[in-house]
C-alpha cells in the first residue's frame, strides 16, 4: 500500500490518495487517516473527525477528536444557525417567517411569492394560470 499527499482540495480540507497491492485507489480525508493511525483501527463509517477548534487546516491530533453523525451535525447547526426572512403574503396578507434558503431559490428562478403555504402558492398561480 502507498500513501500519497497530504493534498489540499479547493474548500482548504487535506486528502491523501492510497495506492492499494492491487491497484485499486483511495481517497481518503487526512484528518481521518491521522486518527486512524493514531488508535491503530479503521474509523467505523457513523465515526467523523471533527477539529475542536474548527480550523479545518489545523490536524494536529490534539485537534482532532471523534464525534458521531449526530453529534457532528448538532456542532455545526450551533456554529451556522440557519437564517430566516419575514415577510408578507402576497396572497392573504399573512406576515410569515421561513429559512432563507427557501425563499431565495424562487427568487433566483424568477417565481412568484414567497407565499405563507402551499395552499397560497397554488391559489395564486391557478389566479394567475388562467388570468392570461
Amino acid at each position: 500500500m502507498k500513501i500519497h499527499g497530504p493534498y489540499i482540495r479547493k474548500d482548504g480540507r487535506y486528502h491523501i490518495c492510497i495506492v492499494h497491492e492491487d491497484g485499486r485507489k483511495q481517497t481518503k480525508s487526512y484528518p481521518r487517516y491521522l486518527m486512524e493511525q493514531h488508535l491503530n483501527r479503521e474509523l467505523l463509517p457513523e465515526e467523523t473527525i471533527d477539529h475542536i477548534d474548527n480550523d479545518k487546516t489545523n490536524n494536529d491530533i490534539t485537534n482532532l477528536q471523534i464525534l458521531s453523525l449526530a453529534e457532528n451535525t448538532r456542532k455545526q447547526c450551533a456554529l451556522h444557525p440557519r437564517k430566516t426572512i419575514t415577510f408578507i403574503c402576497p396572497y392573504c396578507g399573512k406576515e410569515t417567517t421561513k429559512w432563507n434558503n427557501y425563499v431565495k431559490g424562487n427568487k433566483k428562478k424568477g417565481k412568484a411569492g414567497p407565499f405563507c403555504s402551499r395552499s397560497c402558492a397554488g391559489k395564486a398561480t391557478h389566479v394567475n394560470h388562467y388570468a392570461k
